[in-house]
């Protein structure tokens, strides 16, 4: 075989590796979908290279093709993922994959109708590819190259470094494959480029947790290396056997693929299936804690009480003069019932709304917030005066408040200042909680209120879910802003006191 063979199946096996190893965090990073799908997709052109040149059959022209217009929607899924705009920029992703997914399955049914495959391989459609390619890619770079000069941490800034060299790498020499095809006088570098831009992105991927802290990664990238090997091999040997049989060598690559998918899936599922159980378990522990910690209190305070009126009767002693210590059990009962109460409306999320004064609500939660972190975070109040009342659950969002302020503090872990505002915000009030602390980058800001997504290493991932979950349930919403090394300002928008709930004063829901 001569080396742009060689070159082509080195490549197509470390895109393979890539691709088992980004498919092992599907679900758990936003990343992983789209660097699996690029991966798949050049992994593809590469070896459909390998075959026309080693089969000699137009058909695998076609397969190239299709790949190589697949990964220009793919490569924009990813950078918008990795910039934190794939939500707000969906449109356009969604259009890119609608657009290009056209041409390719043009190119799939021109495999068996010669009249289109001439029309489709001709100057004219590769002017049109390149004129839809190249914006397409260009606001990707764009947008990449902006969040590596806004980038403000090491770490992430050496991610988006890598990231863009790796895709320029990956992109600037396939164009010289479409450059070639439309009759150019260049050398094909496409195949060079897919193995160059591969170190760097496994790099990114593993030394720089691409995909967050992951210490199975290693060995996770061990195990698709393997499997992508194995691959190799395989589509040599059919290759080799199959190279005078255009149909019976489609047949056999495609059961080729699909074995290394089922294989790779069986490991990644089993992998992922294992993190998820002790995850759940985890999240179990800390919520039993709390609940403990919840009911130990009013149990201890009913227990002494007991244990008092025990002896006193022991004693023969009347308990005309301790009515305080019955006072105090029915007291605890009663503290009990709001404990066991408050815990089914936080999982159904239920508020029963009342009017609530914010400036209270406010006071309340950081009364004792001072001691939870004593000389280190400088809380700071701005209540406005003559706010009306917000209709909601008292509890419900004394919890949803608790969480914010509580996440805020955990920003500072050296110390900073907590703004804590009750304000007006058009028809309605809000809750406004901001820190000084280091900030969210991109991903972690689209993310924020994702279910059981965290950052921490004993974190639930339900903090800003559950204040989401909160808000919406009382008609309003959520907004966060955050950036790198200039902290985090969370708003909870909700809507004043509903005429129907007029007949109840402030005081009262207090």
């Amino acid at each position: 075989m001569t080396g742009g063979m060689w070159i082509s199946l080195l490549a197509c096996a470390g895109q393979l590796a890539l691709a088992g190893l980004a498919l092992a965090r599907v679900g758990k990073s936003p990343l992983a979908l789209p660097l699996s799908l690029l991966s798949i997709a050049l992994s593809t052109w590469n070896f459909s290279g390998f075959a026309l040149v080693r089969a000699d059959e137009d058909g695998w022209r076609l397969v190239g093709f299709t790949a190589g217009l697949m990964t220009v929607p793919c490569a924009l899924h990813f950078i918008l993922s990795f910039v934190g705009r794939r939500r707000s920029l969906a449109w356009a992703m969604y259009g890119a994959y609608a657009l290009f997914g056209v041409l390719a399955v043009a190119m799939l049914v021109a495999l068996g109708a010669p009249t289109l495959e001439a029309h489709l391989l001709t100057l004219r459609f590769g002017l049109v590819v390149t004129a839809l390619a190249i914006p397409t890619l260009g606001a990707g770079f764009a947008l990449l190259g902006l969040h590596v000069l806004r980038s403000r941490h090491p770490d992430e800034r050496a991610r988006a470094g890598l990231v863009l060299l790796g895709l320029t790498l990956v992109v600037a020499l396939l164009m010289t494959e479409l450059a070639a095809e439309l009759g150019l006088e260049v050398v094909r570098l496409g195949h060079v480029g897919t193995l160059l831009g591969l170190p760097v992105m496994a790099t990114a991927a593993l030394r720089f947790g691409l995909f967050g802290d992951d210490p199975g990664a290693p060995r996770l990238a061990l195990h698709a290396a393997g499997i992508a090997g194995l691959g190799v091999l395989a589509y040599l040997a059919v290759v080799r056997l199959f190279v005078a049989q255009a149909g019976t060598l489609i047949i056999c690559t495609t059961a080729v693929t699909f074995a290394l998918v089922a294989a790779t899936r069986r490991g990644v599922t089993a992998y992922v299936s294992r993190s998820e159980r002790l995850e759940r378990l985890a999240t179990l522990g800390r919520f039993s804690a709390q609940m403990a910690h919840d009911l130990k209190n009013p149990i201890a305070a009913m227990k002494g009480a007991a244990q008092y009126l025990k002896e006193e009767h022991a004693r023969g002693r009347p308990w005309d003069g301790h009515g305080e210590f019955l006072d105090l059990l029915l007291e605890q009962v009663e503290r009990l019932d709001r404990v066991v109460d408050t815990y089914q409306r936080l999982a159904r999320v239920e508020p029963l709304p009342q009017p609530v004064d914010l400036r209270r609500l406010v006071e309340g939660v950081l009364s004792l917030q001072a001691f939870a972190s004593p000389g280190r975070v400088a809380i700071v109040r701005e209540l406005t005066p003559g706010l009306p009342p917000c209709a909601g659950d008292q509890d419900l969002l004394a919890n949803a408040l608790e969480n914010l302020v509580r996440n805020a503090c955990e920003a500072m872990p050296e110390g900073g200042t907590l703004t804590v505002r009750a304000l007006r915000d058009g028809a309605g009030v809000a809750l406004e909680v901001e820190d000084t602390g280091q900030g969210m980058d991109a991903r972690t800001r689209e993310r924020a209120f994702d279910d059981f997504f965290t950052t921490k290493a004993s974190g639930s991932g339900l903090g800003l879910a559950f204040v989401r979950r909160v808000v919406e349930a009382h008609g309003g919403e959520v907004l966060l802003t955050s950036r790198e090394g200039r902290g985090t300002v969370v708003r909870m928008r909700l809507p004043a006191t509903d005429a129907s709930l007029g007949g109840a004063g402030v005081g009262e829901a207090a």
